[in-house]
């Protein structure tokens, strides 16, 4: 049975209007109406610190907030890299005036190498969608970040996600977390 995806609120990191317009009709399809498109990674911190969100009377999260966000890795700007993809998770992670630190992200490339995705991951990014995209690529990266929530974790130079993906009961070290000290 299909996922109701349409309380979703995504936020759509494009610069390319036509990847905008395939983007929506994946979107759609998985039942997401109304993405939030924006081009670039400043329309991007912009529309997250306006659509942060606070707790209602009732407990819950205002609508409006959003809950997700897929961004190209590519993106318009300097060619210093400070505006693509990578730096916007990497700042939202990280910058003490960030609008959503625990946002989850899933960074979209044509270019996945195995040293991209380490980049990626040190990042903070929740999950690598490879472009083109697909309607069941997609799905399955909606659903890992719903279905599978990971921790976050701070360390020196890295705060986001654990990038473990499993936690093997039968890996002999090194542990270098205190609790996983505390546990093996």
């Amino acid at each position: 049975m299909p996922y109701d995806l349409s309380r979703l609120d995504l936020l759509l990191v494009e610069p390319d209007s036509s990847m905008q317009a395939t983007w929506r009709s994946l979107l759609n399809g998985l039942g997401i109406r109304r993405p939030l498109c924006v081009p670039g990674a400043a329309q991007a911190w912009v529309a997250l610190a306006d659509n942060a969100g606070d707790e209602g009377r009732d407990g819950k999260i205002s609508r409006g907030k959003i809950d997700a966000m897929v961004c190209r890795w590519e993106l318009p700007g300097p060619e210093d890299g400070e505006n693509d993809g990578l730096a916007l998770a990497r700042r939202l992670r990280r910058d003490p005036a960030s609008p959503n630190p625990f946002l989850p992200i899933i960074l979209a490339t044509a270019t996945v190498t195995r040293e991209r995705v380490r980049v990626a991951l040190d990042a903070g990014v929740n999950e690598i969608l490879v472009l083109p995209p697909s309607a069941k690529a997609l799905e399955a990266r909606l659903r890992e970040i719903i279905e599978r929530p990971r921790k976050f974790v701070r360390g020196e130079g890295y705060f986001g996600p654990d990038r473990r993906r499993q936690v093997r009961a039968d890996h002999a070290g090194p542990f270098r977390r205190s609790e996983d000290r505390r546990k093996g």
